[in-house]
């Protein structure tokens, strides 16, 4: 596998009950509000981000509310297509409909997700520039 595909953590996703709730939270702690988009279904979406550490929060109702409720984390992709061919040849189940693609930033993702050994959802995630 050509790990070259695969450059850091990108982002830490998690659902939040209310999305001014987390923003007031996370900017008394430091965090800045980078990205502010939704879903194509119209659910709020935001990145914070302190250093270079960045969240992905999204309104959900059905949040869990509890440590560990953290949905996936995600891994930057350089070469998205390259980057899926490979973990799909090592064995690693796919767990999403192959790359999937999301109108987030200025020109969009592409994504795909893994599930690790313990059920943890692992995304790998190229930024269209």
């Amino acid at each position: 596998m050509n790990t070259s595909n695969i450059t850091g953590l990108q982002h830490i996703g998690m659902p939040v009950k209310n999305i001014d709730n987390t923003i007031r939270f996370y900017e008394g702690l430091g965090f800045s509000v980078i990205h502010r988009t939704a879903t194509p279904e119209g659910v709020p979406v935001i990145f914070l981000k302190l250093a270079s550490c960045v969240l992905e929060c999204w309104q959900d109702d059905n949040t869990v509310g509890k440590a560990g409720a953290i949905d996936h984390i995600a891994l930057d992709a350089v070469n998205i297509e390259e980057l899926y061919a490979d973990v799909k040849n090592a064995g690693y189940p796919i767990t999403t409909n192959g790359i999937e693609s999301l109108p987030f930033w200025d020109k969009g993702i592409r994504f795909f997700k893994t599930e690790g050994p313990d059920g943890e959802s692992i995304e790998f995630c190229e930024i269209c520039r």
